[in-house]
C-alpha cells in the first residue's frame, strides 16, 4: 500500500509541489509577522508603532484565519488529489483504517516538513525585508530581531496542530465515503445551487451593508469602539454576501444577454459560476485583507510624508549653525537670515538683548484656532519684559550645549554683560520658504554642523533637527506600514494563487473541450488571463473602496489622509499584478 502511494505521489509531482511551495510561504510570513507580535521590546521601544497596534492586531487575527482557510482547502484539495488512489487500495483489500492512518501521516509529514522549511525561508524573508525597509527609510529601529525562538515555535505548534485537526476531519470523512464513490470522486462535479427568491434578496442586503458601511466609515472616530466593530461587521458581512450572492446574482442576469454570447463570454460566466460557491469565503477574507495591507501601507507612508511639512510648520526659522565654514548660499528662496551672538557658561548660554532690538528674534505662538499658530517677532526689550518667552532662544541653546532638553537661555542687556559670562561666539539663523525643496541640502548642512561641532543632529533648532527626531519617532511607523502591507499582500495573493493552482485538474477538462472545437492556443491564453483577472479583481476593487472610504477615520491624527494613498496603491498593485502574472503562466502550463 505504501508503494502504491509512494507511486501516485511520484505521478502527481507537480499538483504537490503546487501545494507544497503555497504552504512554505504561507509558514514563511506567519513567521514574519509573529516575530514581530512576540517581540515586546522592539513594541515598547519604538512608540510609533503603537499608532498602528490596532490594524496590526485585526491583521494578525485575519492572518491566522486566511492561514486556516487555507489549510483547510489544502487538506481537502490532498484528500480529492488522492480519492481515486484510496478507492483503488480500498477495492483492493485495505480497511479505512488503514487508508485513514496512511492520510494522516501524508498529512502531517507535508505539514512538519513545510512549515520547518517555511520557518527558515521567514527568517531569510524576514532579514532581507527588514534590512532592505530600514535602509530605504533611512531608520534604525531599536530591538529589532531577526530569530525568534517563540516565533518559530508558536508557527510550528500553530500549522502542526491545524494539520492535525484537518487531517482527522479528512479521515472522519473518508471513512464515511464507500469504494465507488473514492473511485469517481474526480469524475463528479458540483453544481451550484440556485435559490429564485433568497439569492436576488441577500444580494442586494450585501450590497446594502457593503455601502452602508462605507458611509459610516468616515465618521467612525466619533462613533467609538463600538461603532468600529459594527463598521467592521457591516463590511465583512457586506463583502461575503456580495461576493457570494450579489455577483452571484449578475452572473444569472447575464445568461442569454446579447453582451453574454459576444465570444468565449459565455465560458468565463460559467467558469465564474462554478467557482463562487468554493471561493465565497476565501474571496472575502482577501478582500478584507486587501484592505489592510493598502490601508497599513497608505497611513504609514502618509505619517512619513507629511514629516517635512509637520516639522516646518512648528519651527520660528529653518536652522541655525553654530560653525562658520558652512554655506547658505545654495539654499533656495531664503526669506529670513541673521546672526546674533552668544557666550557660554556652564549650563546657561547667554544671549545680548540689543541685537534683538535691531534685528527682531521670531517665535511661534498660537493664534487661538485650533492648533493653527503663527510667527511672532520679538525685541530684546520684549524678552527682557517677558520671563519664558525666550524658548526660540532655549532650543538655541540645547543645540549649542549638545542637549535634547534643559539648557537655560538668559537674555542680558548689552554686549558687555554677555562678554563677561564667557568668549563670544556668533550663531546664524536662516529661513527658507519650503523645506521640501531644500531638503537634500539642509540634511547635508545638519550633518556637516554635527560633524563640526559635536551636536547630535536631533539636537539642532530648527527643521532639519525636528525632522530627524519625528523621522526617529515616525520611521518605525513607516516601517511597520509598509511591513504589514507587503506581508498581508503577499499571504493573501500566495493564497488565492495556489487556491487557483489548486483546482487545475478540474478546469484542465473543461479547457480541453474548447481546444476540441476548435479554440486557438492564443484565445486560450487570453481566456485564462480573463478567467483568473475576474478573481483577482475583485478583492483589489473591495480592497481599495474600502481603503478609500476608510482612510478620513484618520484625519484627526493626519492632516490629509490621503497624501500616502497613491504612492502605496501602486506599490500594491504592481505586487499583485506580478502575483497575477505568475498564476497565469503557471497555470497555463499546467493546463498543457
Amino acid at each position: 500500500m505504501f508503494q502504491i502511494a509512494l507511486k501516485s505521489l511520484r505521478a502527481k509531482w507537480r499538483d504537490y509541489t503546487v501545494l507544497f511551495v503555497g504552504l512554505v510561504i504561507s509558514a514563511a510570513i506567519f513567521y514574519m509577522l509573529s516575530a514581530i507580535a512576540l517581540n515586546r521590546d522592539f513594541l515598547l521601544n519604538n512608540s510609533s508603532i503603537g499608532l498602528i497596534v490596532p490594524v496590526f492586531m485585526v491583521g494578525e487575527f485575519l492572518l491566522g484565519v486566511i492561514t486556516f482557510v487555507y489549510l483547510n482547502f489544502a487538506n481537502s484539495f490532498l484528500l480529492r488529489l488522492r480519492q481515486s488512489e484510496y478507492g483503488l487500495m480500498s477495492m483492493l483489500g485495505a480497511k479505512k483504517s488503514q487508508i485513514g492512518d496512511l492520510l494522516m501521516q501524508e498529512t502531517l509529514a507535508l505539514g512538519v516538513i513545510s512549515t520547518v522549511i517555511g520557518i527558515f525561508a521567514g527568517i531569510g524573508l524576514t532579514a532581507a525585508s527588514g534590512n532592505f525597509l530600514m535602509n530605504l527609510l533611512d531608520t534604525k529601529l531599536a530591538n529589532w530581531s531577526v530569530f525568534s525562538f517563540n516565533a518559530a515555535l508558536a508557527t510550528l505548534v500553530f500549522f502542526v496542530a491545524l494539520f492535525f485537526i484537518n487531517g482527522l476531519y479528512n479521515r472522519g470523512r473518508l471513512s464515511k465515503q464507500d469504494t465507488l464513490t473514492l473511485l469517481t470522486a474526480d469524475k463528479q462535479v458540483a453544481q451550484p445551487k440556485r435559490h429564485k427568491l433568497l439569492d436576488p434578496l441577500l444580494g442586494l442586503v450585501g450590497l446594502g451593508l457593503l455601502i452602508l458601511s462605507y458611509v459610516m466609515m468616515p465618521g467612525i472616530v466619533h462613533l467609538g469602539l463600538y461603532g468600529f466593530i459594527v463598521v467592521l461587521v457591516l463590511n465583512v458581512w457586506g463583502t461575503y454576501w456580495f461576493v457570494s450572492r450579489t455577483l452571484k446574482m449578475v452572473t444569472y442576469a447575464l445568461r442569454g444577454s446579447r453582451f453574454n454570447n459576444r465570444g468565449l463570454r459565455s465560458f468565463l460566466n460559467g467558469q465564474l459560476l462554478f467557482r463562487l460557491p468554493e471561493y465565497q469565503r476565501i474571496l472575502t477574507v482577501i478582500s478584507v485583507m486587501f484592505g489592510l495591507a493598502l490601508g497599513a501601507m497608505s497611513v504609514g507612508q502618509g505619517y512619513y510624508r507629511a514629516l517635512p511639512q509637520q516639522a516646518q510648520s512648528g519651527q520660528p526659522f529653518t536652522a541655525a549653525y553654530t560653525s562658520d565654514k558652512i554655506s547658505t548660499s545654495n539654499l533656495k528662496d531664503i526669506t529670513w537670515e541673521a546672526t546674533y551672538h552668544y557666550s557660554v557658561n556652564k549650563d546657561k548660554v547667554y544671549f545680548n538683548g540689543d541685537e534683538f532690538n535691531e534685528k527682531k528674534l521670531p517665535t511661534v505662538v498660537e493664534t487661538g484656532k485650533g492648533n493653527e499658530t503663527r510667527i511672532k517677532w520679538l525685541t530684546g526689550d520684549y524678552l527682557l519684559a517677558t520671563p519664558g518667552s525666550e524658548y526660540t532662544l532655549t532650543s538655541i541653546a540645547n543645540q549649542i550645549l549638545d542637549k535634547q532638553y534643559g539648557a537655560t537661555a538668559v537674555v542680558t542687556h548689552n554686549e558687555s554683560e554677555m562678554a563677561v559670562e564667557g568668549d563670544v561666539k556668533s550663531v546664524r539663523l536662516v529661513t527658507v520658504k519650503s523645506f521640501a525643496a531644500n531638503e537634500a541640502t539642509l540634511t547635508a548642512n545638519a550633518k556637516r554642523e554635527a560633524r563640526l561641532t559635536g551636536t547630535a543632529m536631533n539636537h539642532q533648532a530648527g527643521v532639519p533637527g525636528m525632522f530627524t527626531l519625528l523621522k526617529n519617532v515616525f520611521g518605525g511607523l513607516e516601517f511597520m506600514g509598509i511591513f504589514l502591507g507587503i506581508a498581508f499582500l503577499a499571504m493573501l495573493a500566495s493564497t488565492l494563487m495556489f487556491k487557483v493552482l489548486s483546482g487545475v485538474a478540474d478546469d484542465k477538462r473543461r479547457y480541453r473541450i474548447l481546444t476540441m472545437i476548435g479554440t486557438s492556443k492564443r484565445q486560450v491564453t487570453a481566456t485564462v488571463v480573463k478567467d483568473l483577472g475576474v478573481l483577482f479583481f475583485i478583492p483589489l476593487v473591495i480592497g481599495t473602496l474600502d481603503v478609500i472610504f476608510g482612510l478620513p477615520m484618520f484625519k484627526a491624527l493626519m492632516a490629509d489622509p490621503y497624501v500616502g494613498f497613491m504612492p502605496s496603491l501602486i506599490a500594491i498593485v504592481v505586487l499583485y499584478v506580478i502575483y497575477f502574472v505568475m498564476t497565469v503562466i503557471l497555470y497555463r502550463r499546467l493546463l498543457k
